[in-house]
């Protein structure tokens, strides 16, 4: 791939834009460049699972044109394997604050933390998840994603991507308990929205959130039980 004309880019995808699907009209790859396209994503699919995270969401963003791609789509690949390049030093660190003696009596901590991108999608307004799970400050998950259903509010598209994170938690608690290790419970979520912090820890539902309240009851079950605490931080604290 040809990147070493290009000049430097700060982040991996253009802050603020989605890729739009070609348009009647619009001029495709050839079949050649196409899957010359293919293999760039795949590349760029390799690294954001085992070492480059903050590329996951440009890279989901360009995997959805394998089969029609255009040139827009294919700079946008090259500006992806620019910054990567540029920006060789920076790697998934894997820093756990505590260390584990041995112990089986240890109570492992696993926290996670959520964000959406309301309506990103200009074609389908449907919006982007973002999440992470940690294992004693370690991460262990973390995706980006778009939301299967178009949300109606930001509340609820916040509350959707907090579902995604709990329940990738609940994963990886189940692995350490299938090794015979203990997770120290309430498990916390972070969440920046007040609207979807305050539904899931409450048992009221009004009218514009009744459609959404399977959601709501599978978060107030967890929180109920004890094993999942969902807690409020600012926007400029969840990056």
């Amino acid at each position: 791939f040809d990147i070493k004309g290009l000049k430097k880019f700060n982040t991996p995808a253009t802050p603020g834009t989605v890729l739009k699907k070609p348009m009647d009209g619009d001029v495709l790859l050839t079949p050649e460049k196409q899957t010359l396209y293919h293999s760039g994503v795949g590349k760029g699919m390799h690294m954001m699972q085992y070492s480059r995270p903050d590329t996951y969401n440009a890279v989901r963003d360009l995997a959805r044109h394998m089969t029609k791609a255009t040139q827009a789509h294919y700079d946008a690949m090259l500006r992806m394997m620019k910054y990567v390049d540029d920006t060789s030093d920076r790697v998934l660190v894997l820093n756990p604050t505590r260390k584990w003696d041995g112990n089986k009596e240890h109570e492992f901590i696993i926290s996670g933390r959520s964000d959406s991108d309301y309506a990103k999608d200009t074609q389908t307004r449907k919006s982007i998840s973002g999440y992470r799970v940690l294992l004693e400050d370690a991460p262990v998950m973390f995706k980006s994603s778009t939301q299967k259903s178009v949300a109606l509010s930001v509340c609820e598209a916040e509350q959707t991507a907090g579902v995604l994170c709990a329940q990738d938690m609940l994963y990886v608690r189940h692995i350490l308990k299938l090794m015979g290790l203990k997770v120290k419970l309430p498990m916390i979520l972070e969440m920046d929205n007040k609207g979807a912090v305050d539904l899931a820890n409450n048992w009221s539902d009004g009218g514009r959130t009744r459609h959404v309240d399977v959601r709501n009851y599978f978060l107030r079950e967890l929180k109920d039980e004890g094993v999942l605490y969902i807690k409020h931080i600012s926007g400029a604290d969840n990056e």
